[in-house]
C-alpha cells in the first residue's frame, strides 16, 4: 500500500486528474455553447453525428494529452536516472579506495581511479583480467577466496578483512577488503563489488607511535642510568689522572691511558644518553636549513675520515625558513652524513648527495649514500636506542635515536629506505615556519 500511494504521488495523479477534467470541461463546455447558439434549429440526426463526433474529439485529445504527458514523464525520468547515474558514477570513479567490480568468474568488469592510483595499473589493463592478477600466490594457494567465499554465504558480505594486494611493479600493499554481492532486479547473484582501503600508511603511522612511545619509555630510563654512571665516572677519571701523575712506569702508563680512553668513550655515551633522555631547551629560530646543511659538510670535509667522500648538494633556492634549533638540525644532519660515511667504507667511489625542496607545508631533506646498505630486518630498528649495526666499538646506537627524537619534537618525521649492498637513503620531512 505504502508502495502504490508513493508511486501515485510521485506520478502527480492529482495533477493528470485535474488536468483531464479540465480538457473535457472546455470541450464539452465549448460544444454546449456552440450547441445552444448556432444549432438550435439542427435536425436530430445531425446532432447524433455531432454528438459522435464530439466523443471521437475527446478521445482523441485526450489520448493525443495522454502521450504527450508519458513522453515527457519518460524524458523527465530518464534525465534523473542518468543524472543519479552520473552522480553515482562520479562518486566512485573519484573515491580515494580502489573500487572493483567483478562478474562471478572473478573477471574484473570496473576499475576506478582509486585503484589505478592504488594499484598502478589503469583500467585498459585490468577490465577482462582475472581478479588473481592483484592477489600474492601463496594467498591463492592458502585458498584465500575460499575463506571469503564462505563468509559472504554466512554474512552476505565481508568487511574490514585485512589481506595483501600486488601493484604493477610487484610491490605488495596491505589492504582493507570489503565485499558484497551485485544483484541484479531478480535478486540473482550477478557478481561482485569490492571496495579496497590502502592500511600501508595507517599501519606506518601505528608503528611510528608505537616507536615513539617506546622511546619515551626507554628516555626516562636513560636519565636515571646517566644520571648514576656520570657520577662514578667521574671519580674514577679523577684517580686514574691521579695515578698517572704518581707513576713514571711506562707499562702503567700506557694502561692508564687504554683506561682513560675507554673512560671518555663512556663519557660519550652519557652524554648522549642525556641528549637522548632530555632534549634541549634551547631557543627556537627561523633558520634556513640550506645554510645549516651547508655548515654540516663543510665541517666535515675537514675530517679525515670524510677525505675521499664526494658530496653532492642538490639544495632548492626557493626554500623557505624553518623554525627550529638550528644546532639540533646541524647534529641531525652530521650524524646522518658520519653514517653514510662509515657505510662507505669499502665503496671505491664513496659519495653521498644531499636534496632540498619544499612540498605543501614540509622541507623534505634526503640524505643518501653508495655504502652496504641496511638489511631488510633491521630496518624497524634503527631508530631503537643502543641498536647498531657498525662493528663493536664503533657506534654507541644512539645518534639515530636522538635524532629521531629532535625530529619528532619538532612534528616532523624521518625514515629510511635501504636496499642491501646498493645504499640507504634517510628521508626528513619538517614543516614550514608559519609567520
Amino acid at each position: 500500500m505504502k508502495d502504490l500511494l508513493r508511486f501515485l504521488r510521485d506520478a502527480r495523479i492529482g495533477y493528470l486528474f485535474f488536468t483531464a477534467l479540465i480538457i473535457l470541461g472546455v470541450i464539452y463546455g465549448a460544444f454546449e455553447i456552440i450547441d445552444q447558439t448556432l444549432l438550435s434549429d439542427t435536425p436530430q440526426d445531425t446532432m447524433r453525428w455531432l454528438y459522435f463526433s464530439r466523443g471521437i474529439i475527446v478521445s482523441l485529445v485526450l489520448m493525443v494529452w495522454a502521450a504527450w504527458t508519458v513522453y515527457n514523464y519518460r524524458a523527465y525520468y530518464e534525465d534523473q536516472l542518468e543524472a543519479t547515474k552520473l552522480r553515482y558514477s562520479d562518486i566512485i570513479e573519484h573515491s580515494a579506495e580502489a573500487i572493483i567490480s567483478l562478474d562471478n568468474k572473478g573477471v574484473i568488469g570496473s576499475w576506478n581511479r582509486g585503484a589505478e592510483k592504488m594499484l598502478g595499473w589503469n583500467r585498459d589493463e585490468m577490465i577482462g583480467s582475472s581478479i588473481e592478477k592483484i592477489v600474492p600466490p601463496e594467498l591463492i594457494e592458502q585458498d584465500e577466496f575460499g575463506e571469503i567465499g564462505s563468509i559472504m554465504e554466512s554474512q552476505g558480505y565481508v568487511q574490514n578483512y585485512e589481506t595483501e594486494r600486488l601493484t604493477k611493479n610487484g610491490e605488495r600493499k596491505l589492504v582493507n577488503l570489503t565485499e558484497s554481492f551485485v544483484r541484479d532486479e531478480n535478486n540473482e547473484v550477478v557478481g561482485h563489488s569490492q571496495i579496497l582501503r590502502d592500511l600501508t600508511d595507517i599501519k606506518m603511522r601505528q608503528e611510528q607511535i608505537q616507536q615513539s612511545e617506546r622511546l619515551a619509555t626507554v628516555g626516562h630510563m636513560a636519565a636515571g642510568v646517566a644520571h648514576e654512571v656520570g657520577n662514578p665516572l667521574t671519580a674514577i677519571s679523577s684517580l686514574v689522572q691521579v695515578c698517572q701523575r704518581k707513576t713514571d712506569d711506562e707499562f702503567i702508563q700506557n694502561q692508564l691511558k687504554k683506561v682513560r680512553e675507554h673512560i671518555q668513550r663512556i663519557n660519550k655515551i652519557v652524554r648522549e644518553l642525556v641528549d637522548f633522555s632530555r632534549p634541549s631547551n634551547k631557543k627556537t629560530e627561523h633558520a634556513q636549513v640550506n645554510d645549516i646543511i651547508q655548515s654540516a659538510v663543510g665541517l666535515l670535509k675537514h675530517d679525515a675520515r670524510c677525505r675521499d667522500v664526494a658530496f653532492e648538494l642538490n639544495l632548492s633556492d626557493s626554500l623557505p625558513a624553518i623554525s627550529c634549533v638550528p644546532d639540533q638540525i646541524h647534529q641531525v644532519v652530521v650524524n646522518l652524513l658520519l653514517n653514510a660515511v662509515d657505510a662507505m667504507k669499502r665503496v671505491a667511489d664513496p659519495k653521498v648527495m644531499i636534496s632540498t625542496e619544499s612540498q605543501d607545508d614540509y622541507i623534505k631533506i634526503t640524505v643518501s649514500d653508495v655504502g652496504k646498505g641496511i638489511k631488510e630486518e633491521y630496518q624497524s630498528r634503527i631508530f631503537e636506542p643502543f641498536f647498531t649495526t657498525k662493528e663493536v666499538g664503533s657506534g654507541t646506537g644512539l645518534g639515530l635515536s636522538v635524532s629521531h627524537g629532535i625530529i619528532t619534537q619538532m612534528d616532523g618525521s624521518i625514515w629510511v629506505d635501504s636496499e642491501e649492498d646498493k645504499g640507504t637513503t634517510f628521508t626528513i620531512k619538517l614543516p614550514i615556519s608559519k609567520r
